[in-house]
Order: structure tokens, then sequence, then C-alpha cells
């Protein structure tokens, strides 16, 4: 029973603890330290290292803290003569052959060998014979190196590679004093979790090899954040070390909280910050010369860049109104940013046309059965549809994998590509705008009928009784109105269901909930609502419906859209129509792109205007659960003396704003604090959800080809390491992290068009040809070509918005 407690004593302290507790947690609550190795909050207890051995009244022997369990009435001592000698013992022994180059060693100054051998540990060492040597900085992976002599065998690394990412590719080699940590098979340590062990050591045997002889943990100002890298919004800490130059971030380490990311970061998170202080960085506003062709930019100043962008804007105001004026600001944008984009856009210039969604999505949420990620940890079936978390959400996917592995969830995905997930499951096919028909058999099979529904799966539906959690990748609209009726069917039988949208941009669902889509208002309200236009201060109809980001594309190429202002969206890599995206910022519309490199689509714009990273800004971001929480305070862009000029995209939509009408866009901090609080955006709140009726009028940015006509349908697949963004611009992760221009095909596929793995071929795609490696896979149902996206040197989206794709076989000299 959940009230029953157990009642013992810890160094003469009574502490009542739950059945089942560590005698290791029980003393921690009772404020009595006991030291550790091995052992580790989210991990199994191994009782290795035996550094926690305490005395238990009755037992003949000491037992160790971190696997015996309490018991009524148990009496432990920790501090005794006889721990006191084990644990001196205990050290002793770990040092015989410890080489003590503390001095060099990155781990030095937060080591916990270090530490506990001042506080435990001998005075002096009895060892009179050579220490064993080892090798020392063994390349282990990408981002870790390995030195042998200092590793005490924890097993810290080897048990969350086993226990937490379930991959068992780091193992214990060789056996006695010659035992080491190494891969499997001597393979590369490449998991896209790697970087949790370099925290998990208690030593300096696993270190980073970006943070390798950078700085001493007290040269070290820390800042806490939220991780800019994904939806998830892990808890995170920025490193800085400041110089002459200024403050440079030297590494990003984890901050644990339960409730999303339990302590873990994916090597993105965790390795992927160099983009702030690269040398690539736009270091002032640029400018196209009048009479100049596309791709010409020259420096310029703050003024006059301004001065241009707001004399073409009120040019275009003058002669094509409100309606001929378009705003797209990526999901990148905090919340107060995201607001002051369609505040800017709405109340100043006027015009409904506002969008977030740069790469085809439908919606960010659904107000349908709305999930935690924590809901992952009692699930009974985790259905997948259209998503690929382990590279859209990759801490989620580790609940997924525990969920499936550990505690025997139904595992079920569906979509045209399988997920490369590390756990038994269950892929259920769907070409690419037909998902729906497939989750309507599955509601069908609820209910006993489902026509195309494997059995064994419909009688697994039929019997479990426990929570069912959905993951949706936000992309058909279609799909994500039949997966609501799923739900609701689910629900109806007298079962719980909780629904999670896993996009790619760290805050598409506070873009969309501050308002940032044509059809909605701040708070979820509908833009076309008389009552809440005159709440925010707008005219009761607006003068024309909103364009959403693939009509106002379209309406620039025709014309009728003359002014385009991009924040943070390189819409030539990540619009699924690359035609259609370079169409329109070729056109005559006077494009304007704010952001922090010089992109595809900053290239093309008539004006750049450079903006701050995430570490120079202060707001919040709302993560894929509606979770609204604060990043920074930040004062300072850490460019470490790079020439870089750079405000945050929040003072340049301030000073646009005050240019065009006279006055501050926002009377100040406060009055924006009270408009995303109006609008359920908070701090530490959750934000509402799109309604089900909206996906009616969604766009899906992209074309299905249907039918079974000639070729294949292309799929497009996030990538983890790749993007149409940051990611891109920092060269030592990608690097470390190289991504081939492969391309995925069925084996009945490859047959057909006479292709074997590892040939190169040419993607016929409209009038172009893409070149790429095939990779031959049961994981891509027939009839689809999965092309990742955000890979350099493949144009995803040149296979995507060009209806079916035909396969050119093995590349000839005449291809490319």
């Amino acid at each position: 029973m959940s009230g029953e407690r157990v009642s013992l004593t810890i160094d003469g302290r009574a502490v009542q603890v739950p059945p089942g507790t560590l005698v290791l947690d029980a003393a921690r609550q009772a404020g009595v330290e006991i030291p550790v190795f091995c052992s580790h909050d989210q991990l199994d207890p191994v009782a290795v290292c035996r550094i926690c051995l305490v005395e238990v009244e009755g037992s003949r022997k000491l037992v160790p803290a971190c696997s015996e369990r309490v018991r009524e009435g148990m009496v432990v001592r920790t501090d005794t003569p006889q721990v006191a000698e084990a644990r001196k013992s205990v050290l002793e022994f770990l040092l015989i052959n410890h080489p003590l180059d503390c001095p060099v060693c990155d781990k030095g100054g937060e080591c916990d060998l270090q530490d506990l051998t001042y506080q435990y540990g001998p005075a002096l060492s009895r060892l009179a014979d050579a220490k064993m040597r080892k090798p020392k900085a063994v390349d282990l992976g990408p981002f870790i190196v390995l030195d042998e002599e200092r590793c005490i065998l924890c097993r810290r690394c080897t048990r969350f590679d086993h226990q937490v990412a379930q991959e068992r590719t780091l193992v214990v080699g060789q056996r006695a004093h010659e035992a080491l940590i190494t891969t499997a098979e001597g393979v590369p340590y490449a998991s896209v979790f790697s970087g949790n062990t370099i925290e998990l050591c208690p030593v300096g045997a696993l270190t980073s090899k970006f943070y390798r002889f950078r700085a001493r943990p007290w040269d070290l100002v820390r800042v806490d954040e939220i991780c800019h890298g994904c939806p998830v919004g892990c808890h995170i800490q920025l490193h800085f070390r400041a110089n002459v130059e200024g403050a440079r971030l030297e590494r990003v380490v984890s901050r644990p909280f339960e409730p999303i990311d339990d302590g873990w970061l994916c090597d993105r998170g965790r390795f992927n910050y160099g983009f702030v202080q690269s040398p690539e960085r736009i270091a002032q506003p640029l400018v196209r010369p009048l009479g100049a062709p596309r791709g010409t930019l020259v420096p310029t100043s703050w003024e006059e860049a301004f001065r241009r962008v707001v004399g073409r804007l009120q040019e275009v105001l003058a002669t094509q109104g409100p309606q001929g004026v378009g705003f797209i600001g990526g999901g990148r944008l905090t919340n107060e940013e995201a607001y002051l984009l369609q505040r800017l856009a709405r109340q100043v210039v006027g015009t409904e046309n506002v969008d977030h969604r740069v790469a085809g999505e439908a919606a960010a949420s659904l107000d349908v059965a709305p999930g935690r990620i924590t809901d992952l940890d009692r699930a009974a079936v985790i259905l997948v549809v259209g998503a690929h978390p382990g590279q859209s959400a990759p801490v989620v996917d580790l609940r997924i994998r525990r969920a499936a592995a550990r505690q025997g969830a139904l595992l079920l995905t569906l979509g045209p590509v399988d997920p490369e997930l590390r756990v038994p499951h269950q892929f259920l096919p769907a070409a690419p705008g037909h998902l729906a028909d497939r989750l309507e058999a599955l509601a069908q099979s609820l209910a006993g009928g489902g026509e195309g529904v494997p059995p064994r799966v419909a009688q697994e539906l039929h019997e479990r009784e426990g929570l069912l959690v959905a993951l949706w990748d936000g992309r058909e609209a279609a799909a994500g109105r039949a997966l609501a009726a799923f739900l609701q069917t689910w629900q109806a039988q007298g079962r719980e269901a909780r629904l999670l949208v896993v996009g790619d941009q760290a805050n598409s669902r506070g873009a969309e909930a501050a308002g940032l889509r044509p059809d909605l208002l701040p708070g979820y309200r509908l833009a076309a609502d008389p009552e809440a236009r005159r709440q925010a201060g707008l005219a009761p109809e607006p003068a024309a419906p909103g364009l959403s980001t693939q009509a106002m594309l379209e309406h620039a190429v025709a014309g009728r859209l003359g002014f385009l202002y991009l924040v943070g969206a390189n819409l030539v890599e990540t619009f699924p129509d690359r035609a259609l995206a370079t169409a329109a910022l070729e056109s005559e519309a006077f494009v304007v792109v704010q952001d922090l490199f010089l992109t595809e689509t900053a290239r093309l714009a008539d004006v750049v205007l450079p903006a701050a990273p995430f570490t120079a800004r202060a707001g919040h971001l709302t993560n894929l659960e509606g979770r609204v929480q604060a990043t920074g305070p930040r004062s300072t862009d850490p460019a470490a003396g790079l020439p870089v000029e750079a405000w945050t995209d929040g003072q340049i939509f301030e000073h646009l704003g005050e240019a065009l009408q006279g006055r501050p866009l926002v009377a100040g901090a406060g009055e924006l604090a009270t408009a995303l609080a109006a609008a359920g955006l908070g701090s530490g709140t959750f934000a509402g959800a799109l309604p089900v009726a909206l996906l009616h009028e969604a766009s899906d940015g992209s074309p299905t080809p249907s039918g079974s006509g000639e070729g294949l349908v292309a799929a497009p697949l996030p990538t983890i390491h790749g993007g149409g963004g940051t990611s891109r611009f920092d060269r030592a992760y990608g690097e470390r992290r190289p991504l081939a221009a492969v391309v995925y095909l069925n084996p009945e596929d490859a047959q057909r068009w006479g292709v074997v793995p590892g040939d190169r071929v040419g993607l016929e795609a409209g009038d172009g040809v893409v070149e790429a490696e095939v990779q031959v896979t049961r994981r891509v149902m027939a009839g689809v070509l999965g092309v990742p996206r955000g890979v350099p040197g493949l144009a995803w989206n040149r296979l995507t918005g060009a209806g079916r794709v035909r396969v050119r076989g093995r590349l000839l000299e005449e291809v490319g």
C-alpha cells in the first residue's frame, strides 16, 4: 500500500521511508552522507565499488548501502572505525595503479575520487612497486577520450549504455587488473547519448574532446538555460570562461529535471554549441545594392539597413496594402519574440500574413488528450505516428526505450518509414498521405473490425487496459484528425489516452500559442473572432484572411506579395518545396532575412539583419508538452572577440515597430509579461493547445503524390545532427558527426530499379536530378523513398516538392 512506511535508525536518527528504499537513499533523507562511486539514481545498483559499506546491526559483515534494502527496525551505522577503515582500504586499492595526474586531468576540481580521497583516504601510499601502465587518450568515439589508467571500473558508463540507452555498445573487456572499458567488436562509441557517460564518470577516465584542456571548474561562470536543440526542452547549464576578449562558452552540462529529462542530454544538445562563437556568423547588416543580382550583398550600418527596410515596407503598403506583406518566423524564437513579431505584423503593419511553420508542419499541438512526457513512464501502449523521436526528440526516445524494454509497453509505429528504435516494436506501414486510413482502421479494430490491421496487434490493443500514449509528428492534417478520433474511441472504452506532438523546432508550440499563425491570435483565439480581435486591439474584421507560409510563397511568385520578412527561417533548406521557396525569394518581392548565418535563404535577400544567438537573450520557451520554461537571463553575446554587431530578435522587432509607428511596440516588460500571461504563456504554466477543428484549414505544406503511378513517393526523415539551422555552422561538431548524402529504399524497389546497397544513383524529380547513395532496408515500405532532411549536399526538398521520384539507376558519367 502507498501509505506503508518502514521505520529504521541511521546513526541514531529515526527515519521512516517507503518499503523497498535503499539504505543509501534513506540515509540521504536523514541527512547522513554516504560516499559512492558506482551508485547513481537513474541506474540499477551493482555494489561493485564498495566505498558505501556500512554497519547493519545483526549482520556479520559490512553491507553496501547502495544495494541493501531497508527493513523494519533496522539499525545502521555509517561512522564507525570499521567503516572508516573499509573506506580507507577501498580508496587505497583504487589508487594502486591510478596515475595521480590531477594537474593535467580535466576532471580536476570536480573529481569524486579526488574529493573522497581527501575526505576518507590514506595520506600516504604503501605501494613500492611501479604502477601498471595502460593506454591514455584513447579515441573512444566522436566526442569522447578514454584514459584507461584513470578508470576505476565503476561501470556507470556501461550500465547507462545497457539499461538507459538500450544500445549495449560499451562493455568491460579483459579480466582482473587488465579489465578496461571498451566497445563491442571494437566499433566507435557513436551513440547519440554518448556524452552522458562523461558526466556519469566519477573520475577523469571519460572526458570531452571539446572541453579537453580548456578550463578548470573554478574558472567557469555557470548559467542555467533551456536547450534550444529540439522541442523537448531539457534543462542545461552553460559554462562560460571570461577572458580579455569577453566570455567564451566552453561546455554544456545537464541540469537534472525529472519531469522532462531525468538528467540526460543528447549529443546535439551537449556538444552543438560552437556556433555561438563561430567566425562564420554575420558580423554586420548586409544589403543588396540597387540593380545588383540576387546573391550580391555588401556590409552596411544598422541605420542604413533599417532605413532600407522601413522605406520599402512603406512603399509596399502604399501600393499593395497590408495583404502584400508577409512575416515568417521560425520556431527558434522565444515566446516573447514570437508575440512581438505577430504584434508587429498585426497591430503595426495591419496584416494577418504571419506563420511559424517553415518545414511543412500542420500543427504543434492538439487539444485532444494533452499529455506529459512522464506519461510514457506508465504507458501500456505507445503509438508513434509519422514521428521519429530518436531524431526529433532524443531524450523522449529514451523514455520510450525504457517503457518498451523494461516495463513491457506495446510499441507500435505507423508511417512510411519505421523509426530507428532500439527496442522490439511492431511497424504498421502507411504511405505518405494515407496515415489517416491506417489510423481509421486501428480505431475500427478497437470495436472488432479494422481491415488490414495485423490480428496480433488488434488483439493486443483489445486486451491492454492501461494508458495509451500517442506521439504524432504534426504534419499530415488528415492524420491528426484521424488520430484524435482514435484517441477518443480509446477513451470511450474507459481507457486513458494521452497525446504528444513531436515537431522539429525548439519552440514551435510557443510560437503557435503566441499567435504566430494566420488563423490564430495569442492564446489560441481565432483570428476571425471579432471579440478576440477587439481585446487584442485589432479591427473587428481582418482586411483579408491571413496566408500560411506556403500561400505567402505562392503569392510572392505571383507578384501579389511585395514584402517578405523571414526570421530564423532558412526556407530553401527547410520548406518541403525547394522550387517554390527559391522562386519566391528570387521574385520581385523585397526580402528581409534575420538570422545568425548567411544561409542559402539569406544569400537571396535584399537586406540581412544579424541576430544574436540564444546565449544573448532572455525569455521563455514552450516545450512539446506545453510547459513554459524560463531561459536566461542574459546580458552579453559570448562572441569571444569576434567583430559581431548582432541584436536579439526582440530588439530588432521593437526598433522596427517604433520606426514604423513612432512609439514603442510594447510599453515595457510588464506589458509584455501581462500579454503573454493572458495568452496562457505565463512562466511555469502549461500552454493551451490547437483545436482539432483548425486542422481542417491547415496546410500540410508539401504536395503528396497519390495513386499508383510510376516512381516513388519521397518521405522526408528528420536527422538529429542535420537541419537547416545552427548545427550546419558548427564545424567542429559537424566534423565529428559527418552526414552522408544517403537515401533509403525497400528491397523490392531496389530490385525493380536495379540498384544495390552503396550505389550512387540519380533521382529524377521534376526538371532536376539529385545524386545520392542508396541504402536498402525494410524499414522503408515499398513504393517510398526515405530522404533525410538537413544533410549537406542532399537537396531533399527537390524530391518532396516535385511529384513522384524516378531512380535513374547507377550514376553514370553524364549524370551530375
